[in-house]
C-alpha cells in the first residue's frame, strides 16, 4: 500500500513539474531582457507581499521565468529576495500549508538559484533564523541584498501577483 501512495505520488509530481503543465507567465522586464542580445550577469527576483499563499503563485512563476530567460542565456545567475509578508510562510512551521509551492523552490535552490529573506523583517517578528526552511538564507537585510546583487550587475526585477489568480 505504502509503494502504490509513494508511486501516486512521484506521477502527480512528474506531472505538476512537467512541461506540457507548465504555466506561461509574462512579466515586462523579462520580456526586455529577452530582446537583448548580451545576458546581464544575473537576474535578482524581488517578492515583496502580503497575500497568505504567495508561494503558490510566486513559485511557478518563477520557475517559469528563469525557464525562459535560461533557454536564451543558459548560464544566468538567478536569485530572490522576500522581504515581505510572504518571507514568513519560510519557516519551518507554516511550509507544510504550501507543499507544492516549497517542493519547486526546493527545486529552484537545487538548481542553484538562492532564496534569500529579510533578517531585519525576521528580528521585528522575533523569528530566528533557525525558523526558517534549509533553503531560506537569512540575509542582514532584503533591501540590502537586492542592492548587493545589483552592484553585481543583476538585472532586479520585482515581482507581482498575476491578474489571474
Amino acid at each position: 500500500m505504502n509503494k502504490f501512495f509513494a508511486s501516486l505520488s512521484l506521477l502527480l509530481l512528474t506531472i505538476a513539474f512537467s512541461p506540457a503543465h507548465a504555466e506561461i507567465y509574462r512579466q515586462a522586464d523579462v520580456e526586455r531582457l529577452l530582446q537583448k542580445n548580451e545576458a546581464p550577469d544575473g537576474v535578482v527576483f524581488e517578492l515583496l507581499s502580503w497575500d497568505q499563499k504567495t508561494w503558490q503563485w510566486a513559485a511557478p512563476m518563477i520557475r517559469d521565468l528563469r525557464a525562459q530567460l535560461q533557454r536564451k542565456f543558459p548560464q544566468l545567475d538567478v536569485a530572490m529576495v522576500s522581504h515581505g509578508g510572504e518571507q514568513f510562510q519560510l519557516t519551518r512551521e507554516n511550509a507544510s500549508k504550501q507543499p507544492q509551492a516549497i517542493a519547486q523552490l526546493q527545486s529552484l535552490s537545487e538548481d542553484g538559484v538562492a532564496l534569500h529573506v529579510c533578517g531585519t523583517h525576521s528580528s521585528w517578528k522575533d523569528v530566528p533564523d533557525s525558523a526558517y526552511i534549509d533553503i531560506v538564507d537569512v540575509s542582514p537585510s532584503g533591501p540590502a541584498q537586492i542592492n548587493d546583487y545589483i552592484k553585481l550587475g543583476y538585472q532586479h526585477i520585482l515581482l507581482q501577483k498575476p491578474d489571474r489568480d
